[in-house]
């Protein structure tokens, strides 16, 4: 199953910084060179209009645009249109990539207007053949967040004449609302079915992330797992001393021995993927392909993500970093008294004989959570927070 790609940005002022990346006055490091007469730009541009940022302009100025264009107003939308590599480069070898590009071409002027789809480049010169498309975001009809404030039989507030709706105007906001970015992404979907292509899941929680914040994430886990490896051989050279040295404890330190290991060889092979995916980036990476190499690591290695979260839970109940570190090298953290801060509440609550451990949860084994004296750490905040609560109530009908 393939997704089709729909990313919307707003351009920045007349965008002449993106024009510079699309018609390949620089050549990114990504692009062969070699192949870059293969780009092309499939719009007509009106007479004496000599590239995009020129067209922008001259769509701007013949619109009929009565309100003058702020300095920092978007001026044109950014759209990259695209599939999954493997999809493309079955489109392109089928012979189908021209109708494809047609196709596309011709959803955007449905939903945008003929005229203000000013710019369609293809890329052809990277590893998955993609659109830029450069939209307009002129529009006609009354704004969005208008409304009418005048108060019923306020007689002596100034009223003013209604606007005439038929005036085009330029609005980003009115072309890229919530409900309209998901109905672009059902639409085109449907428009592109025909290329064995569909939606991305709906309501899901994947993002798109810029390659350079996905290769500097991938850089700092690889930091983080080679210090949790020397942390954990460290730890197996400790237990086979206890080994040797402590006879009646034999039993007891081989398993802990055994299970170190154990967790030594995952982080290992973590860290072998890990730089397999870095050396893989390196050489050859692209914007859309970041959330799904990031969606790969939580599918390979689920454990990743549920650490990530009682790790923040750590954080901000107030527990330190040492003490953090410890509970996940297995250990039951004690104290006599110990004050846990709720996130969710607000306040802090005092805790007597504490002994905080991570366990996994009963009901679903590879799910995790923090438990204080057996009881789930949010539950037991929960309780406490229902005691003030009702201490508050007692207080409150006694006087």
């Amino acid at each position: 199953m393939s997704f089709v790609v729909f990313h919307v940005q707003k351009g920045v002022g007349g965008d002449s910084k993106m024009t510079s990346h699309i018609e390949r006055e620089s050549h990114p490091n990504n692009a062969d060179a070699t192949r870059t007469h293969l780009n092309k730009e499939l719009i007509e541009f009106p007479e004496g209009v000599t590239n995009r940022t020129e067209a922008i302009q001259h769509r701007l100025k013949n619109a009929g645009l009565k309100r003058k264009i702020g300095k920092n107003q978007v001026q044109a939308l950014r759209i990259m249109l695209s599939a999954s590599p493997e999809a493309m480069k079955k489109i392109k070898e089928s012979g189908k990539l021209d109708e494809w590009c047609k196709d596309s071409i011709d959803y955007l002027k449905e939903e945008f207007g003929e005229k203000n789809v000013v710019s369609v480049v293809l890329h052809d010169d990277e590893q998955t053949p993609h659109l830029h498309a450069t939209v307009v975001p002129i529009v006609v009809g009354e704004r969005r967040k208008v409304k009418d404030n005048q108060l019923p039989g306020d007689s002596n507030k100034k009223k003013y004449k209604k606007k005439d709706r038929s005036v085009p105007r330029l609005c980003a906001d009115d072309v890229i609302t919530k409900t309209k970015l998901i109905y672009y992404q059902d639409s085109y979907a449907g428009k592109m079915a025909k290329y064995g292509l569909v939606r991305g899941v709906r309501g899901s929680e994947a993002r798109h992330i810029d390659t350079q914040q996905y290769y500097r994430d991938l850089v700092l886990k690889n930091k983080d797992l080679e210090e949790d490896i020397e942390s954990k051989n460290y730890r197996i050279a400790d237990a086979e001393n206890k080994v040797y040295n402590i006879y009646e404890h034999r039993d007891k330190i081989k398993e802990e021995f055994l299970e170190l290991d154990k967790q030594v060889k995952e982080k290992s092979q973590e860290l072998y993927i890990t730089e397999i995916k870095l050396q893989h980036v390196q050489k050859n990476y692209e914007p859309y392909k970041a959330q799904e190499e990031l969606d790969l690591i939580h599918t390979l290695f689920p454990k990743v993500k549920e650490y990530m979260k009682i790790a923040e839970l750590c954080k901000q109940i107030g527990l330190r970093f040492e003490n953090i570190k410890s509970l996940f090298s297995g250990k039951v953290l004690t104290a006599t008294s110990l004050k846990l801060y709720s996130p969710e509440h607000k306040q802090y609550f005092e805790a007597k004989d504490v002994k905080l451990k991570i366990e996994k949860e009963e009901d679903q084994p590879n799910k995790y959570k923090l438990s204080l004296n057996g009881v789930d750490i949010l539950e037991w905040l929960r309780e406490r927070t229902k005691l003030v609560v009702e201490k508050m109530k007692k207080r409150e009908i006694e006087r």
